[in-house]
């Protein structure tokens, strides 16, 4: 989630609240719930909302009553079951034509190689419900990239029959809707198209005719092709009362104040008379409200019968106790059909209590059967930031002047009660900016203050200063999280609360107040940068606070210079790790030490000798001549990867889609379905609107990388042992070879020099994904199980072979174990843990599926269930081969393995922790098992560990899983 400007200003320290949300239907069979916003905030006005182009989460429960009102849903009630085009560009995970059906902006189809569409050549897209339904609208957004490419006249079909689905002239397709002539006012915009009550098809057809081609401005080779975010069927079918639908979408065409993502409000009255409807739009709230609180938002009704909506909020006492709901209504603002209206409504005589709840209300006391009330609202919030763009700063922009005076300590400037003496600073309100003699940065880093560039002597200023200050009472100190803020620099910056640095980018190498930043850091090329932070409650004080600002230049040359502070607010949601937390080198950033010196990695996987060394196992690392049939290959590695390979139907298997958006995804996200059908889409909102900054960071990066170094440690393996890949080794079917070419040429191409063992996609695949599971233990054999079919995914593009797929794994779990064993760090992922159960558990509450993650993912359909799970994971262990070293040794558990099980079983001890591995390990002699020193990574079953059911005896020994073992994890007795 982005902080962004909106409406409204004022004055005094209030707590502020804003409110975002997403496409999707917010009717009472609504399975979806969102949490967003950050909330509360305190001092100058707010707002969030999504960047352009960013993807929407699914809507928000609807509760409350309903009477003689049907909420049009956001989309159909039944799944498309299947995408197909004339133009499908299948090779492509994030571009294809299933991308289409995604609801997600970021992705889009780009009908590759289509030429601009005519009605004598159109372009088509065939959506197949899982089961008919009757659509009564639909949205088109557009894609990124160039105007020209946007769908500028269409048709949209329907039919009933299973052969139209193949087949977009057969004669059973009828006309729904047409459009021309049609335009996109920005990227990631939705328009919305009515269709009226219709036929309850199974099959939908969008058949373009035209794009804007010259009409839009763009170059001449744009013109010439056709892209399209998303095309979302939308259904208000239903003939009993239901709470009215609201979502988040874009409303750029209607001039909201952000537009990105404004909150949509639609739904369909069944007969004349009173119609009503409620939806909470944000529970779980602790907001305290004071004397000049104020509710505040933006609405435009698309017509008169849509006018009749307002704002409630549900109040309890300091205890949370005792809720009622305030109608807090419009502060006497008339609200006028197809305008906004910036509505005002004072809370200050309800100082002393608390805000729990947000609610949208509908109530026409006269409506008319059949009226469809739509609109949009926006800005919602209330009271303001700490620091916006409004904000009057001190500033320091004169050429050799230090802030600090010379002083010793050259932050002191950063402090409260800080004495300036005859330092000359300057008072104005930013965005501050300069530009060789001017202050044209672009039209997107506008510049209200201009600054100081050059010195007498020709040079840039070295650095500039900037100090405001805001109060915050102890209700609101009590209320929140902390601070989040976003802050716009060129070319570095540093951010300090209270004297204390909260945030820096760019500023590694400042060590003094007048310094140029080089040699090291930032080249000072490029637009100005936006970065957000986050400043703990700890930071701050009851009563005045001092935020203070530095920016340096990267050299003497540097022709620009820009701040601009778009907001500081309050939160009562996770904050984001800190630079310093981030920035700590921790000892699990230093590689183990191996045996003589080695790569630690290439020592780990050094069994990987003994598997090339055997024929039944491993071809030679040559490649097999042209014609080479199936019956002619003797390796199992080779045999397994034509078996997985071949196996999908062509490219449109789901599959194959599935293994290309693994391959092109990171791997925390993309295998948020093995939480289960709900949680894993509410993991997924919660990433996509910044709910989850801790866990994302870990698992974007921080868990495999070190602070001054992105390089993947298991690299330097994968240039030693330099193993041929599938595709390189046995050709594509198309030049008599045996893989099916699943990706894109240029896909292959990239990777054909690149060693094949280990697999560096598995690899991260595992990291990610083991140390999800420690996040949420309870569903470690799904969230395994997933893992080991994204390792497996590469198998099926034939970039890689079972055996590389094993040795990526024992390198990601040997970095999540790095990590967990690693007390510093481990801290983080602690922190992580907490983040993720307290978000999913809110999110699932709002959902209405349960107080938990473990009782929301058993509320909808599971990845797989448990048994499945778990022997799909041992499955993929070993993919069934052959032993192919000594059987019989005894359980041989690495050191610090145990460590990843702190979370599974946390009332177990570390030695018994390593007993659970050892019970519940594969036997020895499989391929890549380690049999000297050190344990064997490929013996460890994580999954069945994680889930064993363990019970501690008082002579030290271990009943797991209904066996009874030593601590060596061998059986005793019967």
């Amino acid at each position: 989630m982005f902080t962004r400007r909106g409406r409204g200003a004022g004055a005094g320290v209030v707590v502020a609240v804003l409110l975002a949300g997403s496409l999707g239907a917010g009717s009472a069979t609504a399975d979806t719930g969102h949490r967003t916003g950050a909330a509360p905030e305190v001092g100058g006005f707010w707002a969030t909302s999504y960047e352009p182009g960013t993807p929407r989460p699914a809507g928000f429960p609807a509760q409350g009553h309903t009477r003689n009102l049907r909420g049009e849903t956001a989309q159909v009630t039944t799944t498309v079951s299947d995408v197909r085009s004339d133009h499908p560009n299948d090779t492509s995970a994030t571009e294809g034509v299933r991308s289409l059906a995604d609801q997600d902006p970021g992705t889009k189809w780009y009908a590759r190689d289509s030429g601009r569409p005519t009605a004598a050549g159109p372009v088509h897209a065939i959506y197949s419900l899982r089961t008919p339904a009757a659509v009564t609208g639909y949205s088109l957004t557009s894609a990124n990239d160039a105007p020209p490419r946007d769908p500028a006249a269409w048709t949209v079909l329907g039919s009933d029959s299973d052969l139209a689905a193949k087949d977009a002239d057969d004669s059973s397709w009828k006309v729904l809707d047409q459009e021309k002539g049609q335009r996109f006012g920005a990227r990631g915009q939705s328009n919305f198209y009515p269709l009226g009550t219709v036929h309850a098809y199974r099959h939908y057809q969008l058949r373009i005719t035209d794009n804007c081609a010259d009409r839009c401005e763009g170059s001449a080779a744009d013109r010439e092709k056709l892209q399209l975010a998303d095309w979302t069927l939308r259904s208000s079918a239903g003939s009993s009362a239901s709470a009215l639908g609201v979502g988040i979408e874009s409303a750029d065409a209607v001039g909201a104040a952000d537009g990105s993502a404004a909150l949509r409000y639609a739904g369909r009255v069944l007969a004349s008379g009173p119609a009503s409807s409620t939806v909470v739009l944000r529970s779980g709230l602790d907001v305290p409200l004071v004397s000049t609180s104020r509710l505040s938002y933006a609405i435009r009704p698309d017509d008169a019968a849509s006018a009749h909506v307002a704002l409630d909020v549900v109040l309890t006492d300091r205890d949370g106790r005792h809720p009622r709901t305030h109608r807090a209504g419009s502060g006497g603002t008339t609200v006028v059909p197809g305008e906004w209206t910036t509505v005002s409504a004072d809370l200050g005589a309800l100082a002393g209590q608390r805000v729990s709840e947000i609610r949208l209300r509908y109530e026409d006391p006269h409506a008319t059967s059949g009226a469809k009330p739509t609109g949009w609202i926006d800005d919602l919030r209330i009271g303001k930031a700490v620091v916006d763009e409004s904000t009057t700063w001190s500033y320091l922009d004169t050429p050799d002047v230090d802030p600090a005076r010379g002083g010793e300590d050259r932050t002191a400037w950063t402090r409260t009660g800080f004495d300036p003496g005859d330092v000359p600073w300057k008072e104005a309100a930013g965005p501050f900016g300069a530009k060789n003699d001017g202050t044209d940065l672009g039209a997107d880093f506008p510049v209200r203050t201009g600054l100081k560039l050059r010195k007498d002597a020709g040079d840039s200023l070295e650095a500039y200063f900037f100090r405001t200050s805001f109060s915050m009472d102890r209700a609101s100190l009590d209320a929140i999280t902390g601070l989040l803020g976003t802050v716009v620099y060129d070319d570095t910056v540093t951010v300090y609360l209270n004297g204390r640095r909260v945030a820096g980018h760019g500023d590694g190498q400042i060590e003094k107040n007048l310094q140029y930043e080089t040699p090291d850091g930032t080249s000072g090329e490029g637009d100005p940068v936006s970065a957000r932070f986050g400043v703990p409650v700890t930071a701050l004080r009851e009563g005045t606070n001092t935020l203070a600002v530095e920016v340096h230049q990267c050299n003497g040359t540097s022709s620009d210079a820009y701040f601009g502070f778009r907001s500081l607010a309050q939160t009562a949601d996770s904050l984001p790790f800190t630079d310093e937390q981030l920035g700590t080198s921790y000892p699990s950033d230093t590689q183990p030490t191996a045996p003589g010196g080695e790569d630690y990695f290439t020592w780990l996987l050094r069994s990987f000798d003994t598997a090339r060394d055997t024929p039944a196992i491993m071809g030679a690392n040559e490649t097999l001549p042209k014609g080479t049939t199936y019956e002619e290959l003797t390796a199992l590695n080779d045999r397994t990867v034509i078996d997985i390979n071949n196996a999908p139907s062509g490219p449109t298997d789901p599959q194959v889609h599935k293994a290309l958006v693994d391959g092109a995804g990171r791997p925390y996200r993309t295998m948020a379905d093995g939480l289960g059908g709900t949680l894993g889409r509410l993991y997924d909102q919660a990433l996509r609107n910044g709910e989850l900054p801790k866990t994302e960071a870990l698992l974007s990066g921080r868990v495999e990388h070190t602070p001054d170094s992105s390089a993947d440690w298991y690299q330097t393996a994968k240039n030693n042992y330099r193993y041929k890949r599938p595709f390189v080794r046995m050709g594509f079917d198309n030049d008599q070879g045996l893989i099916e070419q699943w990706d894109s040429p240029g896909g292959y191409a990239g990777l054909a020099g690149d060693g094949s063992f280990p697999s560096g996609h598995t690899s991260h695949g595992y990291a990610q994904g083991i140390v999800l599971a420690t996040l949420l233990p309870e569903l470690a054999p799904q969230i395994l199980a997933r893992a080991s079919e994204y390792g497996d995914n590469r198998v099926l593009l034939a970039f890689h072979y079972p055996t590389d797929i094993m040795g990526g794994r024992v390198v990601g779990e040997k970095t999540a174990q790095l990590r967990w064993s690693d007390p510093g760090f481990r801290k983080l992922l602690e922190q992580s843990k907490e983040e993720l159960e307290t978000v999913l558990a809110q999110k699932c509450r709002e959902a209405g599926a349960g107080g938990s993650p473990a009782r929301c993912a058993a509320a909808g359909k599971p990845y797989l269930p448990t048994a499945d799970a778990l022997r799909t994971y041992k499955q993929r262990l070993t993919y069934g081969y052959p032993r192919v070293g000594a059987e019989g040794l005894p359980p041989a558990v690495p050191d610090g393995a145990e460590d990843l099980l702190r979370t599974a079983h946390p009332k177990l001890g570390d030695s018994q922790r390593r007993t659970v591995l050892a019970a519940t390990q594969l036997p020895s002699g499989s391929v890549l098992d380690e049999q000297g020193d050190g344990g064997s990574w490929q013996r460890i079953d994580l999954a069945a560990a994680m889930a064993a059911k363990v019970t501690a005896h008082r002579d030290g020994t271990l009943t797991v899983d209904g066996v009874r073992v030593n601590a060596e994890g061998v059986r005793v007795g019967r």
